[in-house]
């Protein structure tokens, strides 16, 4: 694969997505909610555009950097499970090389489950700048804001979905319940920016 998801052609992607390990759905998930981000732009640019006002720039500016994070995310997401591939393919024959492949494992495990927290918390920074936005977008894109918040929310539900099948292998019982309820937060307040947008 090309060395970011952001180079292939969308039915590259795609085909890429259904046919190999990777990219998998932490990336999907964050190019589909960078999508929903850029919806709630358009409206703020094109708002923009018309009637330019310092408040509304501050939202593009803000929403320009997440834009990137969460695109930036997405090439991250597919390293951290290619690391994880790597790892389970180093030797074992020895119990030495057993007890590294079993660590680097772990390290490649709990990236894996780090880069979807991440992915998730520019989700609920997007669904709040949505909100944000609405009274910066004129009547005819609310739509679009509308529609990319729910882009963005789908982006983190989907993100978590891979987060919890991660999460069952971080053997560090202490750090697996810190991130579970790092999930469990995310969700939470994702679920609360939607119900405040609708």
């Amino acid at each position: 694969m090309s060395d970011s998801v952001w180079q292939l052609p969308l039915l590259a992607f795609r085909d890429a997505i259904e046919s190999r390990s990777t990219p998998g759905c932490g990336a999907a998930a964050a190019v589909s909610a960078d999508f929903g981000l850029a919806l709630a732009l358009k409206g703020l640019r094109l708002g923009d555009a018309r009637h330019p006002d310092d408040e509304r720039g501050e939202l593009i500016v803000s929403g320009d950097t997440l834009r990137d994070s969460l695109a930036q995310s997405a090439d991250d997401d597919v390293a951290a499970f290619e690391a994880y591939l790597e790892a389970t393919r180093l030797p074992h024959d020895t119990p030495e090389q057993s007890r590294q492949r079993d660590l680097a494992r772990q390290e490649a495990i709990v990236q894996a489950c780090r880069v979807p927290l991440r992915i998730a918390r520019a989700c609920c920074e997007g669904l709040a700048l949505c909100q944000q936005a609405e009274p910066w977008t004129p009547a005819s894109l609310k739509s679009d804001t509308r529609a990319g918040a729910r882009l963005l929310h789908a982006g983190l539900s989907a993100v978590l979905v891979g987060l919890d099948a991660n999460l069952e292998r971080v053997t560090d019982d202490a750090l697996r319940h810190s991130l579970a309820d790092a999930r469990h937060t995310l969700q939470r307040e994702a679920d609360d920016w939607l119900d405040r947008l609708a």
